[in-house]
């Protein structure tokens, strides 16, 4: 206890003067040095083509080509119209979405230190999409971004918000629409082509419904059928170097007639609706016959 006192007695023995001399003096504002400016004052003129390609440069990033709805709620902008702006905040992040199969070679950031660029992958394959994902460090903050890839350059504009951003942004690109044309025009010619015999008549607005019986020589129709006007009777291209069957119709009492008929080809076109009819080659014993019957219901 006596130790106690004495330490007591010897701090109150301290002179105040020795304690004003440790107290840390005040700043005064005005005595400070001026701040350093991160940015030189210095002023380059422009020339005419410089101003010019300002002028460009302005219109292009100040187009009204708003964006629109995309899907999973992604504000989309259609690329290459605008400058994109993408509005972040601190704590949150910004997905960056592009096309699928489109693969980032390299980002640059006018601020790296107050902005993240972080990829990331969703999907397999072909199907596979690059997310650029942003995040800012600080609100009130503004810079670019452009992002090169197997495809193409991206350049957006920045912005960081103090509680407002924007989720997802994704790009509608005119490529797309151009591919999705032409898929469609392929598609189209495709079927048309796959409908259409070598006569160039279409399928859909023939009738095939005949039924061939008899022999079976190597000259055997491939098909009979019918556009409502004429018969068309197909044969293999063999038949170009053989004798050509005779074409007889069987009227109502089974006799045989005489029927008008033209080749073009390996054709034999009659002009009428044959609904019962004959191909004949050959004499006695080699002689051989196709029947032909229409089974359909139109006739």
């Amino acid at each position: 206890m006596r130790n106690v006192w004495a330490i007591v007695a010897a701090c109150m023995m301290v002179p105040a003067s020795a304690l004003a001399q440790q107290a840390v003096p005040a700043i005064n504002p005005n005595e400070l040095p001026p701040p350093i400016p991160l940015l030189s004052n210095k002023v380059v003129p422009l020339g005419a083509k410089a101003a010019a390609g300002l002028r460009i440069s302005q219109a292009w990033a100040g187009s009204h080509n708003l964006p629109t709805p995309g899907s999973n709620g992604a504000v989309q902008f259609r690329y290459g119209a605008t400058l994109p702006t993408l509005v972040c905040a601190p704590l949150r992040v910004c997905d960056v979405r592009l096309q699928p199969g489109e693969v980032v070679k390299q980002i640059n950031i006018g601020d790296s230190a107050e902005w993240q660029a972080i990829p990331a992958v969703s999907g397999d394959g072909s199907d596979a999409v690059t997310h650029v994902l942003i995040k800012p460090v600080n609100s009130g903050l503004s810079t670019d971004m452009v992002i090169s890839t197997n495809r193409r350059t991206y350049t957006i504009q920045l912005i960081s918000d103090r509680q407002r951003w924007m989720p997802v942004v994704s790009f509608q690109y005119p490529s797309d629409v151009q591919a999705a044309w032409a898929a469609y025009h392929a598609k189209m010619d495709k079927e048309q082509t796959d409908n259409l015999l070598p006569s160039g008549q279409s399928v859909a607005k023939l009738d095939f419904n005949y039924r061939l019986s008899g022999a079976n020589p190597d000259w055997r129709p491939v098909r009979v059928y019918t556009d409502g006007t004429k018969t068309y009777i197909d044969f293999p291209d063999k038949m170009l170097v053989t004798t050509a069957p005779v074409l007889l119709a069987l009227g109502s009492n089974g006799k045989t007639e005489l029927v008008n008929y033209r080749v073009d080809g390996s054709v034999y076109i009659v002009d009428r609706v044959l609904t019962r009819a004959e191909l004949i080659a050959g004499v006695g014993s080699g002689q051989r016959a196709v029947r032909i019957r229409y089974t359909g219901r139109r006739f």
